[in-house]
């Protein structure tokens, strides 16, 4: 299986990573990671050059647009732009407006200049959309981004609907395990445009743990539940979903 999206570059991993890697190649369980500042980058890139069941993908995280200074952010999309051909997809980059409402020009200067790349370089982008997840969705159709998914999607059904009828993909995040709302959204979307991801290490499907990605097989449990149909089927069409949109 293929964790769409996580975060192992990160810090929080920084104690444990080899172990963690370790339980993902016995479960069989492949990671996408994305790298959002360039020591996270530099980290990603030796991981995937390492394991052949990692791959990279480098963006601006929204929350990083109003820290960065305008000369850090300028060499992060350059550095980002030079580790192209090592990376699967570009991002995440995106609009949130959640905690940072203020930033939000900011934002999306950035958002379209990560996303004209992607276009340019004929790439993958992964969409962090929270609470701008329409605006996302017209920017990316303004620019003629041609695949993109919108990572840990917790907005509305009928906006969901409109991001599939457009030909992008979404993915869910292991909070699929405790939310109402992301149940409502695994059993309303159709299978062939849906993701899985930990987001890890953050919304753990285990109160008091981190999140990692072999717990997105937790994740393809409660979808096949929801479904009413085979894990193995689960995993097999996600997996399936997320290697073709990386091209992986």
């Amino acid at each position: 299986m293929l964790d769409a999206h996580a975060h192992i570059s990160f810090k929080k991993f920084n104690r444990d990573r080899d172990e963690v890697l370790e339980r993902c190649r016995r479960a069989g369980v492949g990671v996408v990671d994305c790298a959002v500042t360039r020591a996270t980058l530099e980290r990603s890139l030796e991981l995937s050059s390492s394991h052949d069941f990692v791959h990279s993908t480098a963006g601006v995280h929204p929350y990083k647009v109003a820290r960065l200074e305008r000369r850090e952010l300028e060499a992060l999309l350059d550095c980002i732009e030079r580790s192209v051909e090592q990376l699967v997809a570009l991002g995440e980059a995106g609009l949130d407006y959640h905690l940072d409402a203020e930033s939000a020009e900011e934002q999306r200067e950035v958002f379209k200049a990560v996303a004209s790349l992607a276009r340019e370089y004929s790439m993958p982008l992964v969409v962090h959309a929270r609470g701008a997840e329409e605006e996302a969705l017209h920017v990316l159709l303004e620019l003629e981004v041609e695949r993109a998914l919108f990572h840990c999607y917790g907005g509305s059904l009928e906006t969901a609907m409109r991001i599939v009828e457009s030909g992008y993909v979404i993915s869910l995040a292991t909070n699929l395990c405790f939310s109402e709302h992301h149940r409502e959204l695994a059993r309303a979307l159709p299978l062939e445009s849906l993701l899985l991801e930990t987001d890890s290490p953050y919304l753990s499907p285990f109160k008091g743990r981190r999140n990692e990605p072999v717990f997105v097989l937790k994740s393809a449990e409660e979808l096949a539940g929801i479904r009413g149909i085979p894990k193995r089927e689960v995993v097999r069409v996600t997996t399936r979903n997320a290697r073709r949109f990386y091209g992986i």
